[in-house]
């Protein structure tokens, strides 16, 4: 697994130019890193906001194992860290077997950046997705 998460691996920053967001304004800028250590990823996202708020999140999971356990969340029960490809990191967040959430990362071929497509089941909308485009830090 440490192979295939190794392109994955590092800082990311939001290209601005690049990025379409849906479910909000685009941000003022934003970040996201990956980690992995004995097996275990992390992911960490940091956005400035619009309005200039800072919002942090982090997931972290075995991808391809059996979830982690969501405990704060009041919609979502449990996450999910996979690959669909060489190229796809992917993450949902479910509720049973309803997929409320989804983050999916798509590595460009010369590594340089990913794609980050996250989308959220709104009821009574259906899916608002967010469309971001980051380039390795160096």
């Amino acid at each position: 697994m440490t192979d295939q998460i190794a392109p994955f691996l590092g800082t990311w920053i939001l290209d601005l130019d690049e990025s379409e967001f849906d479910q909000s304004d685009l941000p003022k800028a934003g970040r996201c890193t990956i980690e992995e250590e004995f097996g275990l990823v992390c992911i960490r996202m940091t956005l400035i906001t619009a309005d200039g708020e800072t919002l942090e999140g982090e997931i972290t999971g075995v991808p391809g194992g059996a979830g982690q356990r969501l405990t704060e969340s009041g919609l979502a029960d449990r996450l999910y860290l996979f690959f669909e490809d060489d190229r796809t990191l992917t993450s949902q967040a479910k509720r049973g077997e309803q997929v409320l959430m989804t983050a999916r990362r798509l590595l460009s071929e010369d590594g340089r950046s990913l794609e980050i497509e996250q989308t959220v089941e709104v009821p009574g909308e259906g899916p608002v997705v967010n469309t971001g485009i980051y380039r390795r830090a160096h």
